[in-house]
C-alpha cells in the first residue's frame, strides 16, 4: 500500500513537471528536446535519437547513424526534425498540419555510449475551427479568380512584450471537405502544398508589429475555405480570428483569357476568308454571264451581216 501510494505521487509530480503543450487542429508545434552537447561528443558509440507516443508501438522518428527514419504513416510526412545538424544539442521535432488523433503524451531518448537523456512533453490538440469559436470572431471576404487579397489578423504589441517566449505567427485552412492544413507556422510558410505555397506571405516580415496578416495572389476557386490565424507568444495565445473567403469564378484567369483572345481571333479569319471565297464566286460568276451575253451579241450582229449580204 505504502509502495503504490509513493509511486502514485511520484507519478504525480512527474506529471507536474512534464511540459503542456496546446495547439489548434491544422495548426504546428515544436516539441523541445534538449540535450548535453559536451556529454555527447565525449561518449563512445553513435547518436541515436527516437522520438515515441503515448499508446503508439513504432517510434515516431528517429536518428541513427546520421539518418533519420520514419515509421508511422498518420505523421511521417508531418513530421521533422528542427536541426538539421545532429551534433547541436538539438533534438526538438515539428509536427505540421496537427489533427486531435495527434494528441497524447510524447517523449524523447538520446543515447550515445553511457549518455542517456528522457524528455517527456504533453499535447493537447483542440479544434479551434468549432462554430462555437469561429463566429465570434470571423471576416467574411469575396474574390473574382486571379485577384489577391489580404487576410487581416493584428494583436495587442502590449500583451506580447509582456508574455515569455517568441512570437509565432501560424495560418491555417480548412475547406469544405474537413481536411485542415497549415500554411504558415512559426511565421514561416510551409512547402507542404505546391499549388498554394508559392503565392502566400505574412504581409509584414517584423513580428513584432501588430501585425500577422497574409497575403494570396492569383486566387483560384480552389483556395476557398475557412481560414485561421492564431498568434502565440510561448505557449499563450495572444489573438485569434478567422478569415472566410469565397472565390468567385466572375474573373477568367489569364490564360483563359487568352484562349478565348486566340478562339475569337480565329473566328474573325474564318469568316473572313469565307467572305472573300464567296465573293470570288460570285465574281466570276458575272464574269461568265457578261462573256456569254457578249458572245451572244457578236454572234447576232454576224446573222445579220450575213443576211444583209445575201439579200
Amino acid at each position: 500500500m505504502y509502495l503504490s501510494l509513493i509511486f502514485f505521487c511520484f507519478m504525480t509530480a512527474l506529471s507536474h513537471n512534464i511540459p503542456q503543450m496546446e495547439r489548434n487542429a491544422g495548426g504546428c508545434v515544436t516539441l523541445p528536446c534538449k540535450y548535453n552537447r559536451s556529454a555527447v561528443e565525449g561518449a563512445d558509440g553513435t547518436l541515436d535519437i527516437e522520438w515515441t507516443v503515448k499508446n503508439v508501438t513504432d517510434p515516431l522518428i528517429w536518428l541513427s547513424g546520421g539518418k533519420v527514419f520514419k515509421n508511422v504513416p498518420r505523421l511521417s510526412p508531418r513530421i521533422s526534425f528542427m536541426a538539421h545538424n545532429s551534433t547541436t544539442g538539438d533534438a526538438s521535432v515539428r509536427i505540421i498540419s496537427l489533427t486531435q488523433e495527434d494528441s497524447g503524451l510524447y517523449h524523447c531518448k538520446v543515447r550515445k555510449g553511457a549518455y542517456s537523456n528522457l524528455i517527456h512533453v504533453n499535447v493537447t490538440v483542440l479544434d479551434m475551427f468549432d462554430p462555437a469559436v469561429v463566429v465570434e470572431n470571423i471576416t467574411e471576404i469575396q474574390k473574382n479568380v486571379g485577384e489577391s487579397v489580404i487576410l487581416p489578423c493584428g494583436y495587442n504589441q502590449s500583451a506580447a512584450e509582456g508574455a515569455e517566449g517568441n512570437v509565432d505567427i501560424e495560418w491555417s485552412i480548412r475547406k469544405e471537405t474537413n481536411f485542415t492544413e497549415t500554411l504558415i507556422c512559426q511565421s514561416t510558410v510551409c512547402k507542404r502544398n505546391p499549388g498554394m505555397s508559392p503565392r502566400i506571405s505574412l504581409v509584414s516580415d517584423n513580428d513584432t508589429n501588430g501585425n500577422a496578416s497574409m497575403t494570396i495572389v492569383s486566387l483560384a476557386t480552389a483556395d476557398s475555405g475557412l481560414y485561421l490565424c492564431t498568434v502565440w507568444k510561448g505557449c499563450h495565445i495572444l489573438h485569434q480570428n478567422t478569415v472566410n473567403v469565397m472565390v468567385l469564378g466572375g474573373k477568367a484567369p489569364p490564360v483563359a483569357l487568352l484562349l478565348l483572345y486566340v478562339f475569337i481571333t480565329l473566328a474573325v479569319c474564318i469568316v473572313l476568308i469565307t467572305l472573300l471565297f464567296l465573293g470570288y464566286c460570285h465574281f466570276r460568276k458575272i464574269r461568265k454571264t457578261n462573256c456569254m451575253k457578249l458572245s451572244y451579241g457578236v454572234n447576232d450582229t454576224k446573222q445579220l451581216l450575213q443576211l444583209y449580204e445575201d439579200n
